[in-house]
């Protein structure tokens, strides 16, 4: 794993989104906003001017926390010797959209892609088990569903101190969600790539991504508190496993 000025400079010199990933991003962000603030444009009749509130508040929050995510799937990609790059599922975009349409806004899955890790040759020259890693590539993945969640925490936070804030209650929820469908363990989703990478880490996945649904869905000060403590412990541990 590249550290310090090592992963620094591959960071300056491959991280980027290249032209496919922004062409397939930029209509799959705007269009999973709609389909989460389908049920925000009036209560009992059309209302055009809340409609377009609620859906750039939505498309600010699944910009930021796709980006964020992606971003730290590729950063770990970088590290581990491997090039991230996102793709776009229509099919999934498609199939979300009928399920929005159908349940009248009451169930929006987030069914947009996945990353794919291509091996860097002359970054991994030297590494432990020379070659292509399912396992990393499945903790690439990974790191994808621990984005949303430590994204849920912060705004859990936000919310527990703003508890009226519309933005950070979205923003919660919807990071949930992205990562709990990310680890279905569909071709074309994160989940199956942790899955025959690793069935340890893939049952992990599903067992924090449900208590994170437990702890701070529910907005309570105590598991809001037993969130933290667990993040906190599981970044102590993680620290003292990669010095």
């Amino acid at each position: 794993m590249a550290k310090g000025e090592d992963l620094r400079t591959l960071i300056r010199d491959y991280f980027r989104f290249e032209k496919q990933e922004i062409s397939f991003l930029v209509p799959a962000i705007l269009l999973t906003a709609f389909m989460f603030s389908f049920d925000n444009w009036g209560e009992t009749e059309l209302d055009v001017a809340l409609g377009m509130k609620n859906f750039f508040l939505a498309s600010v929050i699944v910009a930021f926390s796709v980006l964020v995510r992606l971003s730290w799937q590729k950063i770990n990609a970088l590290g581990k010797g491997y090039k991230a790059e996102f793709k776009g599922w229509w099919v999934g975009l498609i199939i979300g959209l009928i399920i929005t349409f159908l349940s009248k806004g009451k169930i929006t899955p987030v069914l947009m892609g996945s990353v794919v890790a291509s091996f860097m040759v002359r970054h991994r020259l030297g590494s432990f088990r020379y070659g292509f890693s399912y396992f990393e590539n499945a903790l690439i993945s990974f790191w994808g569903v621990i984005a949303n969640l430590i994204l849920s925490l912060i705004f859990a936070i936000a919310l527990y101190f703003f508890p009226e804030n519309t933005f950070f209650r979205e923003a919660l929820f919807f990071n949930w969600i992205m990562a709990l469908c990310a680890i279905l363990p569909l071709p074309q989703l994160d989940g199956l790539n942790i899955y025959f990478g690793s069935r340890g880490l893939y049952y992990l996945a599903i067992v924090i991504v449900a208590i994170a649904g437990i702890l701070l869905l529910t907005q309570t000060q105590l598991g809001l508190i037993l969130a933290v403590l667990i993040a906190a412990i599981s970044a102590v541990v993680l620290l003292l496993a990669n010095p």
